[in-house]
């Protein structure tokens, strides 16, 4: 988490552009924590609390205009209505007339939120997909998330949702898993790679943040993580994100000295890159200078087979 500077320099975003071989066969994606720190906003820190905050997102969402949205710590009515009293300027304060996920992503959408909390979403624009089981263009809740063992925490995620894009059937997987505990965050990434799991389709599309940089950290987490994701011999899931761009990888999340590579997105069907927006040269934060503790990752990934 990150207390926004005082004096935090705002920057005007400028969409990416980004081009890939097969670029018509293929479509662009944003993952993103929106989630943030700044105390002003108790007591819903770590979610995205501040109205400006939102409302610039959401402009710099349009400007993008994602296929594919997997969206982390969203502030849900439901965590608003908990508490009788809301700072002025917070998300929760004036007239809701509809969920945060929809204010940010407006009408164009199908966005499917777990049903644990409601704190991780997913999208597919109309024009280019569908999600499995959500009429286009609504705003619906799924219990396809991991399940959690004794000792872990309720509030983090790791969902999954079945999507056709562009033609093509495919199985998307939001993760957040446990940030505080390695073994209950190895026991939520089990159930995306082993049978009985999350996963049902053959092809599987894996982004969000999952609490771990497999590069600058050693726990029971990463080590199967490694053991699943870009290891000579391992399963075919490969990098899109992290060392596909750059090595060392550049950090999603910084806070002083402190920075690491939490944000991923790894396939086991798709080639491509995606850039780390604010950290890849060239790109501007998602959150136009501060806002938000993690950096969006955003690119275009087209179909290798």
């Amino acid at each position: 988490m990150v207390i926004w500077p005082l004096f935090a320099r705002r920057q005007e975003f400028i969409a990416p552009a980004v081009t890939e071989p097969g670029a018509a066969a293929g479509f662009t994606l944003l993952s993103a924590n929106v989630g943030n720190a700044d105390p002003a906003c108790l007591p819903y820190v770590v979610k995205l609390c501040r109205r400006d905050v939102e409302a610039r997102l959401a402009a710099n969402i349009r400007a993008l205009r994602p296929d594919v949205v997997a969206l982390q710590e969203v502030l849900p009515d439901w965590l608003c209505d908990k508490y009788p009293f809301a700072p002025p300027g917070s998300a929760c304060a004036g007239a809701r007339t509809e969920p945060q996920v929809r204010r940010l992503l407006g009408p164009e959408y199908t966005i499917v939120c777990e049903s644990r909390n409601g704190f991780e979403c997913l999208a597919v624009r109309v024009d280019v997909g569908e999600i499995e089981g959500c009429p286009a263009g609504e705003l619906c809740t799924t219990d396809r998330i991991d399940r959690h063992g004794a000792g872990c925490r309720w509030n983090v995620s790791v969902m999954a949702a079945t999507v056709r894009i562009r033609g093509r059937t495919f199985d998307l997987v939001n993760a957040h898993p446990e940030s505080r505990s390695a073994a209950c965050r190895r026991d939520s990434l089990r159930q995306i790679f082993e049978p009985d799991g999350l996963v049902r389709e053959p092809d599987v599309l894996l982004l969000g943040d999952f609490n771990m940089d497999p590069w600058r950290e050693d726990d029971v987490s990463t080590r199967y993580w490694n053991q699943q994701v870009g290891a000579p011999g391992a399963p075919t899931y490969t990098y899109h994100s992290g060392v596909a761009e750059h090595q060392p990888p550049y950090p999603t999340l910084r806070y002083g000295l402190f920075q690491r590579t939490y944000d991923h997105v790894v396939s086991n069907f798709l080639a491509g890159t995606v850039l780390v927006l604010g950290e890849s040269p060239g790109t501007t934060r998602l959150d136009g200078g501060w806002g938000m503790d993690h950096r969006a990752v955003y690119g275009r990934l087209s179909f290798r087979h």
